[in-house]
């Protein structure tokens, strides 16, 4: 007979759920948490990524939150089995490519908005209501941890399908931000970031009856440049694809946009993350400046089971410490120093001469034209970020200093063929001047 006595208790709190879990989550990454839920129903429902007619509408008010959308709903047996579980049970599969990989992000999001909440769904098979008070609900003791339809059809559905979240009873935190303008107007500015790749796709996200806008990915092309592009997929099924080159000259747009199953998690990046480092060698570029403002660099990481992907639990932050990560960064270092160098010239280029037609890099820049990246054609792209270069001008040295060496033929062509360059000393003077630029001068 089993003695009792020797159990120790470790079951957990439903106080720890509706407080602890949520004090690291703040209301932006709440409601972005719903958001990516009503994105990932537009990927099943339209795996083409055309998202025309799928809206999300938003409504943050003192009084009450909601967010209602029309991209698929959610089936009774996944709302019963997983969607209100807390953390993902074993064994349970994922949507592939969906960006809500941990399990906790509805109710998470609903605990941190309110004390009442109510869900209206219709899938294609099953439609469902479920209303939680949530003071009710925590009285009933850790034994019990269901929620309960209110309402349940299962079988065909009337054909339009949609998931319907009402929130109301708000906590006091949550309505005085939903109060204050400054919180809204930078809740649309992020969702609107966040989401770019999903609303260039079609996909209407309101909030508080504002639209959301579109941001394109731009870059320049032209028979003088080809942006850089490279695609490698790893060994348990994470791809990642990265288009670098330059843009419009936006000093607040520059820098890498990361997206995460097409969800973007930083960027802007201008800081050490992405590489600007300010080191030399191969740890990083200078830090980022005005000088680079030009720069664009877009990664893509994507997998079928988000899980894998090397993000944090919040979606808004890289995982430093992940080897995948790590290796991301580096092959993102090597994109970008070319154009780093190809930057380097304009500067030089601008300081040294003063009139436009005395600046021919700037002036190819001009006849350049912005093309999005959906429009740039595969044979656009080139392995290396491919710019005209800036014949050297050949100085008398102001000192005696004579630097000779011997390379392979092979190798001096293939310089040769890049730089357009055909005496041998002018090759010298530009490879030893590249290795000044990037090792020495900012």
């Amino acid at each position: 007979m089993q003695n009792n006595n020797l159990k120790i208790n470790a079951s957990p709190t439903k106080d720890l759920f509706i407080t602890m879990l949520v004090r690291d989550l703040t209301l932006r990454d709440a409601i972005g948490d719903l958001v990516d839920n009503s994105v990932d129903g537009a990927k099943r429902l339209r795996p083409d990524e055309k998202y025309s007619g799928l809206k999300i509408n938003i409504e943050a008010y003192s009084d009450h939150f909601s967010i209602n959308d029309n991209c698929g709903g959610i089936e009774s047996n996944v709302a019963r089995e997983y969607a209100f579980r807390f953390g993902r049970p074993k064994g349970q599969g994922y949507s592939p490519g969906s960006v809500g990989q941990f399990g906790i992000g509805m109710k998470r999001s609903l605990f941190k908005l309110g004390k009442l909440f109510k869900i209206d769904s219709s899938a294609p098979t099953s439609s469902f209501k479920v209303e939680v008070d949530v003071n009710e609900w925590q009285e009933k003791g850790s034994s019990d941890w269901a929620f309960e339809f209110t309402e349940l059809n299962e079988g065909e559905s009337n054909g339009e399908f949609w998931t319907k979240i009402y929130v109301t009873n708000l906590n006091s935190d949550i309505k005085e931000q939903f109060e204050d303008s400054n919180f809204l107007k930078k809740l649309i500015r992020e969702i609107e970031l966040e989401h770019l790749y999903n609303i260039d796709k079609g996909l209407t996200i309101i909030i508080n009856g504002v639209k959301l806008k579109s941001r394109s990915l731009s870059l320049l092309e032209s028979d003088d440049f080809r942006s850089a592009r490279f695609e490698h997929t790893y060994d348990d099924g994470m791809s990642i694809k990265l288009i670098a080159g330059i843009g419009e000259a936006k000093l607040e747009d520059g820098g890498w946009y990361i997206f995460c199953n097409n969800r973007l998690i930083v960027g802007p990046e201008q800081t050490e993350l992405s590489g600007w480092t300010g080191k030399r060698g191969t740890d990083g570029v200078a830090n980022y400046h005005g000088q680079f403002q030009m720069f664009r660099g877009y990664a893509f990481l994507n997998a079928d089971d988000s899980s894998i992907l090397p993000w944090n639990t919040t979606k808004n932050g890289m995982d430093r410490d992940s080897p995948r990560f790590k290796n991301v960064r580096q092959r993102m270092i090597e994109t970008m120093k070319p154009i780093i160098t190809f930057l380097n010239h304009m500067k030089k280029e601008r300081e040294g001469k003063s009139t436009e037609d005395s600046r021919p890099l700037e002036k190819k820049v001009k006849e350049a034209s912005l093309k999005t990246i959906s429009e740039y054609s595969d044979n656009r792209y080139s392995t290396v970020f491919s710019h005209p270069v800036p014949q050297p001008v050949i100085k008398k040295p102001d000192t005696d200093n004579k630097i000779i060496y011997l390379m392979a033929k092979d190798k001096v062509n293939e310089v040769k063929k890049l730089t357009k360059l055909k005496k041998l000393s002018d090759i010298g003077e530009y490879t030893f001047n590249y290795y000044y630029d990037m090792e020495i001068e900012d």
